[in-house]
């Protein structure tokens, strides 16, 4: 798509004059230039400016719409080809959903969808289906469907749509660096055991990862209700992809602010991509990176463990012994203690999160009987601790794995109510996706999965809200390293 330059901006404010001269000036809100939309079509080239949408008059609903911008190596901005709606009224700081109009792709705003209905709060002078928009090779066409409540456009500033918020975003890339204080680049060989070894020490003294009958950090930990949880799935050593997390929407805000809970859903090493299969030294930067959030956010970063933390034999991708590997690597370029140290968390990480609102693991809930006490003993129960880490959704090929009444049952153990949703990593249910809400058609079950090569998805509960978020993919590694010298 090709995206105007600053003189075919100018262009598309000259155009809003001549519309508003041809349908008359808006009667609903006043805004210098707006204009009120009819029956008929209006179509008009991809702004770069950001624009103003009223729906339903003065008490309806104000939103923005905006070309989605997308940070480049060299710390510059490019449109990434979609557009992003999104509400300006919400709370600076707090999580925010939005809604992603890709090139080809319509969309009606309005109260006829639930979530969405939810996601921007509409009021009742917004119909159920009040405007259609759709993005295609000749720019955005948009419709008006409810005449009686009207809806009503103007241009913003350019300063209020994509480059605010990639100057935004390049700001949090610098405080992340200030807060973690290292480039993302192999440590020495004491740095990186101190760095393992406090996050030992954390979990070790974690009141919220209840103690097993031994003495030992359990399996299961109860994340504190004043964290709203944002989860991210496997990241198979896709550095960028957890870049990305911490510098969109209110996530970063939120941490440093200790409003916010990052669960991560294990699998953070071996890569998945082909041919780099074998390739670990990116999975030891991003444990690096992981403990450094851990140790600078104590108590509000878990990460839970999957059956690919892990050195075992049986652990492979495309024919790659990763596990083996895996062991091999930490020996050979951090030294024996560092291996030592990674089995050490191993056995102390969590592998179940839990709170009043919900409930969260790598793969699955067991497919046979669970209780509390047998998810904090988890180290005791090898069939249990297997099936978290392993266990996948019941398919018709699959009919081993779990379904509805598995995910019943678990809530059950925890004491949770029969709608808290599970949340899980593990499993890609297609190719070009990134998460999948009331995956297998099972209500508030959502799949994660984080090392998509283009998109991240994540979900995040914000204002009591679960929302899927996706972003796409930048090189942010390049930009973090900037902050430090070389």
């Amino acid at each position: 798509m090709n995206f105007p330059t600053k003189k075919s901006s100018k262009g598309f404010f000259n155009r809003f004059r001549d519309l508003v001269d041809e349908y008359g000036a808006c009667e609903d809100i006043e805004i210098a230039g707006s204009i009120s939309l009819g029956e008929t079509k209006v179509r008009f080239p991809c702004p770069l400016a950001p624009i103003q949408m009223q729906l339903g008059g003065e008490q309806g609903k104000r939103l923005q719409l905006y070309p989605e911008p997308m940070l480049t190596a060299a710390g510059g901005m490019v449109p990434s080809g979609a557009y992003l709606i999104e509400d300006p009224d919400y709370t600076v700081g707090q999580l925010q959903g939005f809604l992603r109009l890709v090139p080809g792709d319509s969309l009606v705003l309005g109260r006829e969808e639930l979530q969405q209905r939810d996601l921007m709060d509409y009021p009742e002078t917004v119909a159920e289906r009040h405007l259609r928009i759709k993005l295609g090779p000749d720019g955005l066409t948009l419709k008006n469907l409810a005449p009686t409540e009207g809806s009503c456009l103007s241009p913003l500033p350019p300063k209020a749509g994509w480059k605010s918020s990639a100057e935004l975003r390049l700001a949090k890339l610098e405080h992340l660096a200030q807060l973690l204080g290292a480039p993302i680049a192999e440590p020495d060989p004491d740095t990186a055991l101190a760095l393992i070894e406090g996050v030992i020490a954390q979990i070790a003294a974690d009141p919220q990862q209840i103690k097993d009958s031994q003495g030992r950090p359990g399996g299961l930990v109860e994340v504190p209700e004043a964290l709203d949880p944002v989860f991210v799935g496997d990241l198979h050593a896709r550095i960028d992809n957890l870049l990305v997390v911490l510098t969109q929407n209110a996530v970063l805000d939120g941490l440093a602010a200790g409003r916010v809970a990052l669960i991560i859903l294990g699998d953070a090493p071996h890569p998945d991509e082909e041919g780099q299969e074998a390739d670990m030294g990116t999975s030891m930067l991003l444990m690096d990176l992981i403990f450094r959030l851990q140790l600078a956010f104590p108590g509000q970063v878990y990460y839970l463990r999957g059956n690919h933390d892990s050195f075992s034999e049986e652990i492979s991708k495309n024919g790659v012994p990763q596990g083996v590997l895996w062991e091999h690597a930490l020996r050979n370029q951090r030294g024996t203690a560092y291996y030592e140290a990674m089995c050490r968390l191993y056995q102390r990480l969590p592998y179940v999160a839990t709170s009043s609102r919900f409930v969260a693991c790598h793969a699955g809930p067991p497919t046979s009987s669970v209780t509390r006490t047998m998810l904090i003993d988890i180290r005791d129960n090898p069939r249990l601790e297997r099936e978290v880490t392993r266990v996948r959704l019941r398919k018709p090929n699959s009919p081993a794995g779990y379904g509805p009444g598995d995910i019943k049952r678990l809530r059950k153990a925890l004491g949770l109510g029969p709608y808290v949703p599970l949340l899980v990593g593990h499993t890609p249910l297609s190719n070009d996706d990134t998460l999948w809400l009331e995956a297998g058609n099972i209500e508030a079950h959502h799949v994660v999965f984080g090392a998509h090569p283009e998109w991240i998805g994540i979900v995040a509960l914000a204002t009591e809200r679960f929302l899927p978020l996706r972003y796409p993919v930048e090189p942010l590694t390049v930009l973090y390293n900037s902050h430090f010298p070389a």
